[in-house]
């Protein structure tokens, strides 16, 4: 009797070992997607000043109608880099959120240039929380 409750105990920790072994894998590969009822947007892309002479890039603004701005700042050594701001509470599809993105370079004279581009945040479909957007 004593040896059938010792392999029952080893039978019951090797049982639970494997559902381990099998739930890990599956919790791990579910959280490289992003939740679709998430509703966090990731707005990134390239911002260029190239369109004004001599002009450096400094600053890139998102503006949701109703809402604070969101910047990524940068160091004013570049004319183009890459920009991300990540806004939430976006609308599910086919809902979107109005916004204003406006780029802000200055030239070698320390004169600031800016120009906008009105678009729509949206959450992307499938499983990715990225929206693309160049400002150029």
């Amino acid at each position: 009797m004593r040896i059938l409750r010792s392999n029952a105990k080893k039978l019951g920790a090797a049982i639970a070992v494997a559902s381990l072994a099998i739930a890990v894998p599956v919790t791990t590969s579910g959280t490289a997607h992003a939740n679709p009822d998430s509703s966090r947007v990731v707005v990134t892309g390239t911002a260029s000043c190239a369109q004004f002479e001599d002009s450096t890039l400094v600053e890139v603004s998102i503006t949701p109608t109703g809402k604070a701005p969101k910047t990524d700042q940068f160091s004013a050594e570049d004319v183009s880099d890459t920009y991300t701001v990540v806004f939430t509470k976006i609308p599910k599809l086919p809902r979107s959120q109005p916004a204003n993105a406006t780029v802000i370079c200055v030239d070698s004279g320390n004169t600031q240039h800016t120009f906008s581009k009105p678009f729509n945040i949206t959450r992307p479909a499938g499983g990715t929380e990225v929206q693309s957007l160049d400002l150029k």
